[in-house]
């Protein structure tokens, strides 16, 4: 598993390196564009309940003439969910209390075809969807307080797993660039790392999350 992880971190880390070129390029005669994005993660499902949304940032590469109805897009992304802190202290000399609460790390590299309008107009309209491989990453805070005193600890867990997501954007062309915005809902398939209760080793545990970010394509 551990070395799944290493596969699946290296992976999305050589994409996003991918997207540095500063200029469209062509392979095999096909159009390419590089781009990056960035916005926020909202947690969807029972994964809401734990977790507060977050931060994202990526790059693509897509395949295909801008003007075309159909593309092929790779993407690499780093996602971060805050967890909510569940339980807390006792307020009384010599109780023992404790809260903790679980933070998830995703890094993922997702292969999707896009479907819309082509760019006769200064906007275009758009469906994405596809699958991809999932590096999850849960780091466990636990707060214990004993005598008035605070005790800080805490547990890490990382699982690979493979989901599918699927959304909607708009892309807004300008000159030789473009920019867009784009909502996708990701679900992931298997165990979840460290899930709230701190049940782990083969439970299974829902993990949906929809990020939603603007983009720039070079």
């Amino acid at each position: 598993m551990h070395r799944i992880s290493l596969v699946a971190t290296t992976l999305a880390v050589a994409t996003s390196a991918a997207f540095l070129p500063l200029a469209a390029q062509s392979i095999a005669g096909v159009p390419v564009e590089f781009g990056v994005m960035g916005g926020f993660t909202k947690p969807v499902g029972n994964l809401a309940g734990d977790a507060n949304h977050s931060w994202n940032v990526g790059g693509l590469m897509s395949l295909g003439a801008p003007s075309s109805h159909v593309s092929f897009r790779l993407d690499g992304q780093w996602a971060q969910l805050n967890g909510r802190e569940f339980g807390g202290a006792l307020l009384c000399f010599g109780c023992v209390g404790s809260s903790s609460r679980t933070d998830y790390r995703v890094l993922n590299s997702t292969a999707n075809i896009v479907y819309g309008g082509t760019l006769s107009g200064p906007t275009r309209l758009y469906l994405i969807g596809g699958v991809g491989v999932y590096n999850e990453r849960g780091t466990k805070f636990l707060t214990t307080t004993y005598n008035m005193s605070d005790v800080h600890t805490s547990q890490q867990e990382s699982v690979t797993r493979f989901g599918l997501n699927g959304g909607a954007g708009a892309r807004f062309h300008f000159a030789s660039h473009a920019a867009f915005i784009e909502a996708r809902y990701h679900n992931l398939f298997g165990r979840r790392a460290l899930i709230a209760n701190g049940i782990s080793g083969g439970s299974l545990a829902s993990f949906q999350f929809v990020p939603i970010n603007v983009g720039f394509i070079f």
